[in-house]
């Protein structure tokens, strides 16, 4: 994937492998970043929690990282989480501070609507903070009907979906 400013990065489903990866990019996050992805503390969550996240039993975790170059260990710079909730999914996402506003965000949360279309949910969930000004930004970018409704500070936002049929999928190319 290449982003609007020319940066180069490799998107692909999350492994087992990845944790130690995962948690470097969550010490990397600033704890905002990590209390409004967690809705709460804003503390490295535990490995087993992040093992959970990275090979869900129903949904897609996608990590992002930059290309290592000369023998160089890739870095996770965000990571993209769609679990499913029965005919919902939950997504949220995660991006290090450093490459918040260039595009990652609105990048993954697309790829991750594509996913969830593809297997048949009828809708995405994403409990967002009311003061979360830069997810409630990439949400917007989607150009979705979405619904909202507010407890407190704590906003869950619906995105219908339109599921693929195998008649529409026999029709799209």
């Amino acid at each position: 994937m290449v982003l609007p400013d020319g940066a180069e990065l490799t998107v692909r489903p999350a492994v087992a492998d990845d944790l130690t990866a995962v948690v470097e990019l969550h010490q990397a996050c600033s704890a905002r970043s990590r209390q409004r992805r967690y809705l709460g503390g804003a503390g490295v969550p535990a490995p087993a929690r992040l093992r959970r996240l990275l090979e869900p039993a129903r949904g897609l975790t996608l990590v992002a990282a930059t290309t290592g170059s000369g023998g160089a260990a890739e870095s996770v710079v965000a990571m993209a989480n769609l679990l499913a909730e029965g005919d919902e999914a939950e997504l949220a996402l995660l991006v290090r501070d450093d490459w918040q506003r260039r595009g990652l965000g609105s990048t993954l949360l697309r790829r991750l609507t594509r996913q969830a279309e593809s297997a048949g949910y009828a809708a995405m969930v994403l409990h967002v903070q009311a003061d979360n000004a830069p997810m409630l930004r990439t949400l917007r970018r989607l150009s979705r009907p979405t619904t909202v409704q507010r407890d407190g500070g704590l906003l869950t936002m619906t995105v219908p979906l339109a599921a693929e049929t195998p008649a529409t999928a026999d029709t799209a190319g």
